[in-house]
């Protein structure tokens, strides 16, 4: 999912994938959905023409939800969301 709008997953994933296409790498805080990790990831940035790529690895599985999170690299009022359904 895009580290700037979110997106959705299904219940019972394990970890997310998420793509970065900033030019510098961007670190996900503040995320309340059960079994998120206790350090904050952190996603790498775009080489060239390819967004950055990571995975976060939840602890527990994913429950049905819309969780909301802080990605420090962008500029939004409203924090994107991970919808688990």
């Amino acid at each position: 999912m895009d580290i700037c709008a979110g997106g959705t997953v299904s219940v019972g994933v394990n970890s997310i994938s998420f793509t970065n296409d900033h030019h510098k790498e961007c670190t996900i805080t503040s995320c309340d959905m059960p079994g998120w990790p206790t350090s904050e990831p952190v996603i790498p940035g775009r080489q060239g023409s390819t967004p950055g790529t990571g995975i976060v690895d939840l602890s527990e599985p994913a429950i049905a939800g819309t969780y909301t999170y802080t990605p420090e690299c962008c500029d939004q009022g409203t924090p994107p969301t991970i919808k688990v359904q």
